[in-house]
């Protein structure tokens, strides 16, 4: 992708931001994440590096290989760090040095500046925003708590959101022509899209529908998701038989020894894992695929004042970045009033400029994915307690809605107030966060 005259500084500010926060994540643990020799992976990363639920199994992969994400889930993934492994199994035992860490900081740094490019992209050529509002926004978007933490977390969440958004920037541009996606152009996007992130290919799906309409249904535009789907199906099960199966196998093994040398270990995993599972609330089925990840029992509005709209956008000082999984409440509730006062600026900011895109199609294809993200979340209850680490994949609706208002309507108080949230997310996030690492 080759950069605008006016993209260039906007990427280079992008670029020493993001490097700064992910030197940032490295300075925390450099002594212990950099250790290449008589080490256990899943110790040095999974039993140090803690920010809010985040999983850290891309470092254990690029040191060692072994695989603990879901296949099913994120199919491509593995792709993504296998020419990691292998670069640093090269230079690892020479070493004694683990470069995982750096390589994974590299390819976050590269998906962070792409993000900005992209959302920058679509502000400008297809919500027609001019180029100081675009750059509010854009520094809006990243100064919520949960994507500045994606930016650096070793995580998919990076991963996932430029792709979203090229989806998202290559549909506009579609819906501006009068033109379709191609089929080789709906196969790769879902490929990519769902390989990262399985239920993020749905939302190249309806991207697709609202392009070409009724179109979407010929055997050909069906056969371009099927095709792609069986790919990712075979990429998993090879995952399964190459990776997994052996792995568990010596897993089960240590675990056989643990509980031989160490019994009350066993009750303390029991214990812990008893927790877990009230955290999750109740299943609609618990042993049913799928509706086992749903919940039914988790407070709806707590979740969406606290968390969805809440801690996504803004950091609680207390449990500060604890894992619902291990420590965290489910729900926390900020000290000051002042933090519920800006998680209402910006609902207010979506939903005027909602009313004001509400005719554009390109919004509506945005509302869907929303939506699709709503009803599996707070609907379904699929991770609906820890629902704000999935920020990166629906909060672009916000800078994209403001985006429509201040276009529309550009009046002085709502840029004033987008700009004054923006520099606050900034100063408010990211000094908690620069105080959590440093």
């Amino acid at each position: 992708m080759i950069l605008r005259k006016e993209e260039r500084p906007v990427a280079l500010v992008a670029l020493v931001v993001f490097v700064l926060l992910n030197a940032m994540l490295i300075y925390n643990h450099y002594d212990s994440f950099t250790r290449g020799a008589h080490v256990g992976f899943w110790s040095v990363f999974y039993n140090h590096l803690g920010m809010s639920g985040y999983d850290v199994f891309s470092l254990i992969f690029i040191s060692c290989m072994r695989l603990h994400w879901n296949a099913l889930r994120h199919p491509l993934f593995v792709a993504v760090l296998l020419p990691l492994y292998w670069i640093n199994h090269t230079i690892m035992p020479p070493t004694e040095f683990n470069f995982a860490v750096f390589l994974m900081a590299a390819v976050l740094v590269a998906c962070d500046v792409w993000g900005v490019i992209l959302l920058h992209r679509i502000l400008r050529d297809i919500v027609g925003c001019t180029r100081k509002d675009t750059l509010w926004l854009i520094a809006l978007f990243y100064g919520f708590a949960h994507i500045m933490i994606t930016t650096m977390v070793p995580d998919h969440f990076a991963l996932s959101l430029p792709l979203l958004l090229l989806t998202l920037l290559l549909t506009g541009r579609k819906l501006q022509e009068g033109k379709r996606f191609t089929y080789l152009q709906q196969a790769l996007l879902f490929m990519l899209t769902a390989g990262i992130t399985l239920t993020n290919g749905v939302k190249v799906a309806l991207a697709a529908w609202f392009a070409a309409g009724k179109k979407v249904f010929s055997w050909r535009s069906i056969a371009s998701f099927v095709v792609p789907t069986l790919l990712l199906a075979l990429v998993v099960v090879w995952q399964q038989k190459a990776i997994i199966d052996p792995q568990e196998q010596g897993i089960k093994r240590i675990e056989a020894a643990i509980k031989k040398k160490d019994p009350g270990r066993v009750d303390k995993l029991k214990e812990h894992n008893d927790f877990v599972k009230q955290q999750n609330g109740q299943a609609l089925a618990e042993k049913v695929p799928l509706l086992e990840w749903s919940d039914m029992t988790t407070s709806r509005w707590k979740t969406v004042v606290h968390n969805l709209f809440g801690e996504s956008l803004q950091l609680h000082r207390d449990h500060l970045l604890e894992d619902v999984q291990q420590t965290r409440p489910v729900f926390v509730a900020y000290s000051h009033r002042f933090n519920y006062f800006v998680e209402g600026v910006v609902l207010m900011l979506l939903l005027a400029g909602a009313w004001v895109a509400r005719r554009s199609k390109f919004f509506l294809v945005v509302v869907s994915w929303f939506g699709f993200d709503m009803l599996m979340h707070i609907g379904f209850g699929f991770g609906i307690n820890e629902v704000y680490i999935m920020t990166a994949h629906w909060a672009f609706i916000i800078p994209i809605a403001i985006g429509y208002l201040l276009s529309r309507k550009p009046e002085v108080q709502a840029r004033s107030l987008v700009a004054v949230t923006a520099l606050w997310m900034w100063a408010y996030n990211a000094k908690i966060i620069c105080g959590y690492l440093l």
